[in-house]
């Protein structure tokens, strides 16, 4: 009879002891997820689902990117130098004794923002799907941080999975814009064949090879004595990819980085943008600082 009443007062104890830590540890669980870390983490996703929202909102009408400067896509850095070459007197002469064609630079940087507000709205679920299923780690030195913390997380953790996904987008966007009747596929395709015979021009002008060796020297002497850097810069031009898809990629989803950002700026700064109680809450934290 003491034997069973001494099994049941431990037993009682033991089943005490255990309703104590559960629910300890469930309280414990459920300060650290209000308190803290859930709630920071929740705010951090929906102001960078609300900046890709609004990012691919506001770059996908039309001018989204072209009437931008802080995300307007240029030509590409080694097309540059014959643009620039096309722009001087001097320049002419070259690309005219070369019997090189003056590619429309207007026409192309048309087409290439067309493409990319063509795929901005299409951005968005991809950026949901990977905002969604990131892992936020120390969500409070982010929320702390600099203005555009949560963006820089967001680009260094889903950059490369967006890069492939949101390419194939941009991609199938070449042969559905046109300007003046061509799509930014034949465009392309047109200026690099022109663009990359001019490095060969130059090295068969340089050594003789062509007809008019003679008038390419003197065009050539005369750049020179025009402006000697860009003379060095063109007499070292090298071939342009014929892929514009990864340029075009890597430019529009820079210009979708920026806007992520100037939102997630806005929240910081800005109460009136913190349009949910998770939002005033927690980034209302920053307004004490």
């Amino acid at each position: 009879m003491k034997l069973k009443s001494a099994f049941k007062r431990t037993a009682l104890a033991a089943m005490s002891l255990g309703i104590a830590i559960t629910f300890t540890s469930c309280e414990e669980l459920f300060n650290s997820e209000s308190d803290g870390g859930f709630d920071t983490v929740s705010a951090l996703k929906e102001a960078l689902t609300i900046g890709a929202k609004t990012a691919a909102t506001n770059l996908g009408q039309e001018g989204g990117y072209l009437n931008d400067v802080s995300v307007k896509i240029g030509v590409p850095d080694e097309v540059s130098t014959v643009m620039e070459l096309a722009s001087t007197e001097a320049g002419q002469a070259v690309l005219s004794a070369l019997g090189a064609e003056i590619f429309n630079e207007g026409e192309l940087v048309q087409l290439m923002n067309k493409a990319a507000e063509t795929a901005a709205p299409e951005s968005a679920e991809i950026f949901a799907a990977a905002i969604t299923s990131m892992t936020i780690e120390d969500g409070e030195n982010i929320l702390f941080g600099a203005e555009n913390a949560a963006t820089e997380y967001l680009r260094a953790k889903t950059y490369d999975g967006l890069t492939a996904t949101f390419g194939r987008v941009v991609t199938n966007t070449f042969d559905q814009v046109s300007v003046g009747g061509h799509t930014l596929n034949d465009a392309w395709a047109g200026f690099t064949q022109y663009y990359n015979r001019i490095p060969d021009l130059i090295a068969n002008a340089q050594n003789g090879n062509i007809v008019k060796a003679l008038a390419v020297k003197m065009a050539f002497e005369a750049l020179k004595e025009y402006n000697a850097n860009l003379y060095n810069t063109v007499t070292s031009i090298e071939k342009v990819n014929t892929n514009l898809g990864e340029y075009v990629t890597a430019k529009a989803l820079d210009g979708l980085f920026v806007k992520v950002a100037d939102k997630e700026k806005g929240i910081r700064t800005d109460a009136s943008q913190r349009v949910s109680n998770l939002l005033q809450n927690v980034f209302g934290r920053l307004d004490n600082r």
